[in-house]
């Protein structure tokens, strides 16, 4: 399997967790849905594009990355009317809080055995099509590096990254077999269900939710009694996932 990483930085970011209504929490990290779509924004695709070209080259990606603090933005907005003439601030408009982080840095990877695809991918991000964000239109991205061809691993030691599955489940399924090799924080560790795959109308439409994926936010450092595959790069490891 080959593969790169892009190292970005942004002064905020926002992800949307899917089980905040009016208050918009943000997720520590960007989701795989978010990934897909900034990649399908450095290829110049549409979100439905994006989509089709990770399910057709079976890329597998990971992310790590840090924070400096949190805020919250008042955010008013037009539900949805098209007409201004017809717009009514009492009756049409609406209040949101939005919550960022803040001087984020991000470690994306990406990992193909589809070496042209992959190395597409990598081109696109020298020189991407639209501006990347993280998150939010305002939230643009700055790219630091690209580097490529790193040696996969297996490690019990992970932090500041997603994972695939409900971790701290599995951890103590093994432990129950007598497998009491780890030290995990709960508190630390956050497990969602998170939008994988969307139905679109069109390339720009609508879209639906076709499919949830569970995955376990990991913050400080923890030791897991099972091994998970991914990539180092300056002594920080990106967990890899299928999506």
């Amino acid at each position: 399997m080959k593969n790169f990483i892009v190292e970005m930085k942004c002064q905020t970011a926002s992800f949307r967790n899917p089980d905040f209504q009016n208050f918009h929490k943000s997720l520590e990290l960007p989701p795989p849905t978010t990934i897909i779509g900034m990649a399908g924004a450095a290829l110049g695709y549409s979100p439905l594009q994006a989509q089709d070209f990770f399910d057709s080259y079976e890329f597998e990606i990971g992310v790590y990355g840090t924070y400096q603090g949190k805020c919250s933005d008042t955010w008013k907005y037009n539900k949805g009317i098209r007409d201004m003439r017809l717009y009514n601030p009492e009756k049409d408009g609406s209040i949101i809080q939005k919550e960022y982080l803040v001087f984020t840095s991000f470690l994306i990877a990406f990992s193909s055995k589809h070496s042209e695809a992959l190395e597409k991918l990598n081109s696109a991000f020298q020189n991407p099509v639209y501006a990347l964000t993280m998150g939010n239109s305002d939230s643009l991205a700055y790219i630091k590096s690209i580097e490529k061809d790193f040696e996969e691993m297996d490690v019990t030691e992970i932090e500041n990254c997603f994972i695939k599955g409900d971790v701290v489940n599995d951890v103590m399924s093994l432990a129950d077999t007598g497998n009491l090799n780890f030290s995990i924080y709960s508190n630390d560790t956050l497990t969602y269900d998170l939008p994988v795959r969307f139905d679109y109308e069109n390339d720009y439409g609508r879209r639906t939710i076709s499919k949830i994926g569970t995955f376990s936010l990991i913050g400080n450092q923890m030791k897991i009694n099972f091994k998970v595959k991914g990539l180092y790069y300056k002594n920080r490891f990106i967990p890899l996932f299928s999506i």
